[in-house]
């Protein structure tokens, strides 16, 4: 930004002037403003009381003000000396006309320069003082652009627009003999947007300008000669730049506070001190938005809103979640958002509040594809205390339950509803051992103790016991048309698509095609001649002509040739054991042994 017409700001100095600065003293700002201002900044920087990072720079120089509407600047310059920083200088100055712009508000335009922590990586001036950083010796042709084009807030030489930056002139002029060019809007520090701010620099030439700090020369050329690339300006009125509240300038926290964008950040202004000592040597820090905490497992992370005060309800870093081990996530499905912990877990949204997910269910619900799948969201944190110590979560589309036993299995739709009517965990069924899979034109589902098939036609049905446990051998029935009925006689049976399936405690479970139990009933059934069946239907022998298919029974079987005849063999009822009769070889008197007739001797005819 340029400076200001000559004859504005040589009112401005001369007022300053006026007030007597004795020789070798450091020139401070007039007296005015001391109230408000703070002249120790390093010892506040050492301090970690600044809302803004040094970055661990080797250097960094404050330039405040005592108010955002004030124009002068209190100037200082802070080394590094192991883990705080000294003051090495002090000097005095101006900012831009107007004072300061909020962090992140510099346009065009505002006569206000920029509030923040930027870096120095170039500088310009007549010839180099020394300096390591990037240093362009201002000749004729050189011009700062502000043009919107490739040039804007870069150096370049040519003969430039009408909104390009002569730097020539204005180094003729007094103010850019040195320089040192703050990283506002511009790289490393910014991706460059157009029109938000250019040619932002420390310059020399006391003077009131449209953005830049300008200060005396000497305290410029000072700068240039001891700067390398990457040590920083922090500017900024006073309450926007310092803090009461202290942290570990060099530490994760104050690191990760810089990354979100400072106070300007969702997280804002710190609100407490950076405690230190808690779990497994973890540290956190509250500000106006949120929190970030630190582990040495997790690093450091931001928690705020919902999810933070989630956490903090089941005992925050002490609970089985842990320390975060991200930020939180934001942009999912309806708005949702997510973080992950140590232990877990946590996903928001306006819907479904927040809850935890973890273990065996956070796996199963991520392999369906977390909010996004059939699911969708929790609706409710895992609750323990089940069956076989099991434990399960709901969903806004369904359950997750687990056991050590099955571990985690999603049930919904019919199936869970028809499981639940079973008693869930606690009846014939236990616990689910697969999730819903495609079945027959449906759906289907194992348990612990059996089958749910669903039909949109038939339904949800359950298959278990020792039908079920056929049915898990004969997958071709298909799906169940009924549940489990009885047959009388103490039997029982069940319909499949494709078949039955007829079970009785002395005979077994057997699959029936629908034709053989037709001509079973047609024949009595269990109450017939021939009793349950004993076998599984089968295809006749190879070459038989009697049937094509044949189902053994208690006391027969059925057979269904192809033509469609059906026959029905009883089997012989049992003989009687016949008395034994006298032995041929020792004949008796009273019964004489009989001459065999011979072919000479026909047999006499009977009467």
């Amino acid at each position: 930004m340029s400076v200001l017409n000559v004859s504005v700001w040589k009112a401005l100095v001369a007022a300053v002037l006026a007030l007597a600065v004795p020789a070798g003293a450091v020139a401070l700002a007039p007296a005015a403003s001391a109230s408000a201002q703070v002249y120790n900044p390093c010892a506040r920087l050492s301090a970690g009381q600044t809302k803004f990072s040094g970055f661990g720079a080797n250097r960094v120089t404050f330039a405040t003000a005592a108010t955002r509407n004030t124009s002068l600047l209190t100037i200082t310059g802070c080394v590094r000396s192991g883990n705080r920083y000294i003051q090495e200088w002090q000097d005095w100055g101006y900012g831009g006309q107007y004072g300061f712009a909020a962090q992140n508000r510099e346009w065009e335009d505002t006569y206000r320069s920029p509030t923040g922590s930027f870096s120095f990586t170039e500088a310009l001036g007549r010839s180099n003082p020394g300096t390591a950083l990037k240093y362009y010796t201002i000749n004729s042709r050189s011009r700062w652009g502000g043009e919107w084009n490739r040039n804007y807030n870069q150096y370049f030489e040519g003969t430039g627009g009408e909104a390009d930056e002569n730097l020539w002139t204005f180094m003729n002029q007094g103010y850019y003999k040195q320089a040192a060019v703050i990283n506002y809007n511009r790289p490393p520090d910014a991706k460059t947007v157009l029109g938000a701010s250019y040619a932002i620099f420390f310059h020399a030439g006391r003077a009131p300008s449209a953005g830049c700090v300008s200060t005396s020369l000497a305290a410029v050329t000072r700068l240039l000669r001891t700067s390398r690339p990457g040590d920083r300006i922090i500017m900024g009125a006073v309450d926007d730049v310092f803090t009461p509240y202290s942290s570990n300038p060099f530490g994760a926290i104050t690191a990760k506070y810089a990354r979100t964008g400072g106070p300007a950040g969702w997280l804002g202004s710190p609100a407490s001190p950076e405690v230190t000592g808690l779990r497994g040597g973890g540290a956190y820090q509250v500000f106006g938005g949120g929190s970030i905490y630190w582990s040495a497992a997790g690093g450091a992370h931001t928690i705020g809103g919902a999810v933070r005060s989630k956490w903090a309800s089941t005992g925050a870093q002490n609970s089985r979640l842990g320390y975060p081990t991200s930020d939180e996530g934001r942009g999912l499905r309806n708005g949702g958002a997510y973080q992950a912990f140590q232990g877990g877990r946590m996903h928001w949204s306006r819907a479904t509040g927040a809850h935890v997910t973890r273990g065996g269910i956070l796996s199963a619900w991520a392999a369906s594809g977390y909010e996004r799948g059939v699911l969708g969201y929790p609706t409710s944190d895992e609750i323990g205390g089940l069956k076989d110590g099991g434990s399960y979560q709901t969903f806004q589309g369904g359950i997750v339950h687990w056991s050590p036993a099955s571990g985690a299995r999603i049930t919904r739709g019919a199936i869970r509803t028809a499981w639940a009517a079973s008693g869930s965990e606690h009846g014939a069924l236990g616990y689910p051992t697969s999730n819903e899979y495609a079945f027959s034109g449906g759906a289907a589902q194992n348990f612990q103790g059996g089958t749910v098939t669903w039909t949109a036609q038939t339904g949800a049905r359950i298959v278990a016991g020792a039908i079920g446990a056929k049915f898990n051998s004969a997958r071709p029935l298909g799906n169940a048309t009924t549940n489990e009925l009885s047959t009388g006689l103490g039997g029982r049976y069940q319909a499949f698509r494709n078949g039955f399936i007829i079970w009785h405690r002395t005979t077994g479970a057997h699959i029936s095609p629908a034709a053989l139990r037709a001509a079973w009933i047609t024949a009595g059934a269990e109450t017939g001649p021939l009793g349950f069946p004993t076998g599984d239907a089968r295809q006749a022998a190879s070459g038989s002509t009697a049937a094509g298919t044949v189902q053994d029974y208690q006391h027969g079987r059925i057979a269904i040739a192809a033509d469609g005849t059906v026959t029905v063999t009883l089997d012989p009822p049992p003989s009687s054991t016949p008395t034994a009769a006298p032995s041929a070889a020792t004949p008796t008197a009273e019964a004489p042994t009989a001459q065999a007739p011979t072919s000479a001797t026909p047999a006499a005819a009977g009467g």
